[in-house]
């Protein structure tokens, strides 16, 4: 390691603390909720990620990058920035996402989302964890280099990309994978403080949705005990929930098998569940007790180990679906839908990988004498991220950044400046250490 460049660039973030502070208050003003999240307004908050992404850019030719913005869609630009490096070394990306889920009520936050509130040992606001701290202090680390004087052998990458928090990765990063912006190793930054902060994450988990639908036969809520009375292939009536709740119950146990039948060497045991998140249920005509439910859809988000085959999964859910009709009357004569809405595979970089061991020297040694110090833990992320795309376009990639996990997503979401500070030291120290360095 050039261990004098290293402390010139680590001294130079250290200056650099209230002007990052500062611009990731910027960031968190522009409301760049993603316009195609549920339930939202496409006209009213399209253009936020350009906006995101036109500050980024202006921190990026700070640092001396080459920058572009383009997008898959009007108002939704991603941004890349390019650090040419001097020859020789190997080339290194800086990832993240420019969107943001909504505030939800304002009312219940302390302080309003989307005006950051700086209490002197936290950024508070919308996006503050998921992810624009990540985003800024990976411009701030290359802004160090600069000023610093460091240049990099191999090229340095920075994306800011649209579209991940509704899981269009086809807009985001894999739109710029596919403009040619690669390289030979990649961090996200998103956040990972997960037991402890700063975790180093290699790995994330296949994530599938499935809707199961079940018909039923209304009537008259009296007709409930002639429905049980009476044949159960023509009853007079059949609950399209009580069908979809017997089902439910064989995939619970589907998921308590998981605990031992599905294991990955970097998941603790019981990580990859089969979760019932949206029930729907009730008599087409009429959304009242007076009436017997002849419809019914469960939503489920599926995690599944990385190494695991799609085609395994659907199939050992789907029979266990097959085999609940199969001993029901009313199923078995009306058979239950599954639809797959939506996969984002899994991804891995394994802990030994010599990227991976890179990014855990490279946080221990930018953390000295930080609350902070230490070696890091290694964990996979729980649920899905970019690291995905990276993985499978043959790139090692491992998820790092400042941020609680319990933050993202949050009411009163706010990242600690420390972590911040030390998340930007980390990325200068790995850009150093992978790059390369004069």
């Amino acid at each position: 390691m050039n261990a004098e460049a290293t402390s010139r660039v680590l001294d130079r973030i250290d200056g650099l603390r209230d002007e990052l502070v500062a611009a990731l208050a910027d960031a968190i003003a522009i409301r760049s909720v993603n316009p195609t999240y549920p339930d939202q307004d496409y006209d009213d908050l399209v253009g936020g990620e350009s906006e995101v992404a036109g500050l980024l850019a202006g921190l990026y030719r700070e640092a001396g990058a080459e920058t572009e913005l383009f997008g898959e869609a009007p108002g939704r630009d991603n941004v890349v920035g390019v650090l040419r490096g001097s020859g020789g070394g190997r080339s290194l990306i800086f990832n993240g996402h420019v969107d943001v889920v909504p505030a939800d009520d304002p009312a219940q936050w302390t302080h309003p989302p989307f005006t950051a509130y700086v209490d002197g040992t936290h950024v508070w606001g919308r996006g503050s964890v998921d992810m624009k701290g990540g985003l800024i202090a990976q411009a701030f680390a290359a802004k160090a280099l600069r000023q610093a004087g460091v240049r990099l052998r191999g090229d340095l990458v920075l994306q800011g990309v649209a579209g991940e928090e509704n899981l269009e990765h086809h807009m985001g990063t894999s739109a710029v994978l596919e403009r040619g912006f690669t390289a030979e190793g990649a961090i996200i930054a998103e956040p990972t403080g997960a037991l402890s902060p700063l975790t180093v994450m290699p790995a994330t988990p296949g994530v599938l949705i499935m809707r199961i639908s079940v018909t039923g036969r209304s009537a008259h809520a009296a007709m409930r005990a002639r429905m049980r009375a009476e044949p159960a292939d023509d009853p007079v009536a059949a609950s399209a929930i009580d069908a979809a709740l017997r089902i439910h119950d064989a995939l619970r146990r589907l998921e308590d098998e998981w605990v031992e039948g599905r294991v990955d060497p970097l998941f603790e045991k019981g990580q990859f569940t089969i979760g019932l998140d949206v029930i729907d249920g009730g008599a087409r005509g009429s959304r009242n007790v007076a009436f017997i439910p002849d419809e019914t859809t469960l939503d489920y988000a599926i995690f599944y180990p990385p190494a695991a085959q799609l085609s395994e999964i659907q199939s050992e859910i789907v029979q266990t679906v097959a085999g609940v009709a199969k001993r029901d009357p009313w199923l078995r004569a009306n058979p239950p839908r599954i639809d797959w809405p939506m996969h984002y595979p899994g991804g891995r970089t394994d802990r030994d990988h010599p990227f991976t061991r890179m990014v855990c020297l490279a946080r221990e040694r930018a953390t000295l004498d930080t609350p902070f110090a230490g070696a890091p833990d290694v964990r996979p992320f729980p649920s899905a991220t970019d690291l995905t795309w990276f993985t499978a376009a043959g790139i090692p990639a491992v998820g790092l950044g400042p941020g609680a996990l319990t933050m993202a997503h949050s009411v009163d979401e706010r990242c600690a400046i420390d972590e911040l500070v030390c998340a930007a030291r980390t990325y200068a120290v790995a850009a150093i250490e992978w790059c390369g360095a004069e």
